[in-house]
């Protein structure tokens, strides 16, 4: 669950420069917001676990990712690149974490509607 958040962070983060926003005309916090919405609802499909902990191992993968990227542009480029370190990780860790939970609620909804041992949609008799 972990490695899917940091593929997406990596995907948003690690293919533009510090301070380009926008990935072939789309902004990296739309890349991120859509791919933990996705992550969160296959993974809540797949494995029938908690939506809340999944969306959060969706968003700790992804901060990962993004801390990764701020040691790797502090070391190797430019020391003072990131003096707002900590207010990215936040900003981040919100845009991943809402559409998350989103998703994992929705995929826990769907699989539950879907699958016939739960399923409210069946009448009891």
């Amino acid at each position: 669950m972990v490695l899917g958040g940091f593929l997406i962070g990596g995907l948003g983060y690690w293919f533009q420069p510090y301070n380009d926003l926008y990935i072939l005309g789309i902004n990296i916090y739309l890349i991120i917001g859509v791919g933990a919405f996705l992550a969160s609802l296959f993974m809540s499909l797949y494995k029938k676990r908690k939506p809340i902990k999944i969306a959060s191992f969706v968003t700790i993968g992804i901060i990962l990712a993004v801390v990764c990227r701020i040691v790797y542009d502090i070391t190797f480029w430019d020391g003072t690149s990131h003096n707002l370190a900590p207010f990215e990780l936040v900003i981040c860790g919100l845009i991943a974490f809402i559409p998350a939970i989103i998703g994992g609620f929705l995929g826990k909804f769907t699989g539950n509607m879907f699958n016939p041992k739960t399923s409210f949609l069946q009448r009891k008799k």
